[in-house]
């Protein structure tokens, strides 16, 4: 399997975990969706879950790293992460949605994934991005991008 593929996992896996230093938001409906960019049709899996309940957390690996070696035993570099959220204020905080604003959501993943580490190591460990989260739109669907690194070598 991929790395990448497999970090996204790692990341989705403990964005859903239980923990209670940092407590999962809880929503007044159904479950927020956390799901990575390897999973088909994204843009239909978006569109369906803001219609629902009106909010997605998306895992992605969008590029452009710091390479920090290549060659042997594999590719070393900070790869950049990004958790989007997309709300659909209208439907997610009305009586058919979770009611988590995005922005609670925003600060949730913050504290959830500063300092993880998906091998459980300390050179592995995710750390925020210079500029920790971006609003990205807020029209027709509030949209934030939440900016991490995670040490990764591929080997």
């Amino acid at each position: 399997m991929s790395k990448l593929v497999d970090l996204q996992t790692a990341i989705v896996n403990r964005l859903a975990a239980i923990d209670p230093t940092v407590p999962s938001l809880v929503p007044a409906n159904g479950a927020i969706r956390w799901i990575t960019e390897d999973v088909g049709d994204l843009a239909n899996i978006i569109t369906r879950a803001t219609a629902k309940l009106g909010i997605v957390g998306i895992v992605m690996t969008p590029g452009g790293g710091k390479l920090f070696k290549t060659g042997e035993p594999g590719i070393a570099f900070q790869c950049p992460i990004e958790i989007q959220i997309q709300e659909n204020v209208v439907i997610n905080r009305g009586t058919s949605g979770t009611q988590i604003a995005a922005l609670a959501l925003v600060e949730f993943v913050m504290k959830r994934l500063n300092f993880f580490s998906p091998t459980n190591q300390r050179i592995t460990r995710i750390t925020l991005d210079e500029t920790p989260y971006l609003l990205v739109s807020e029209y027709p669907i509030l949209t934030y991008n939440v900016r991490f690194n995670a040490p990764l070598t591929i080997v």
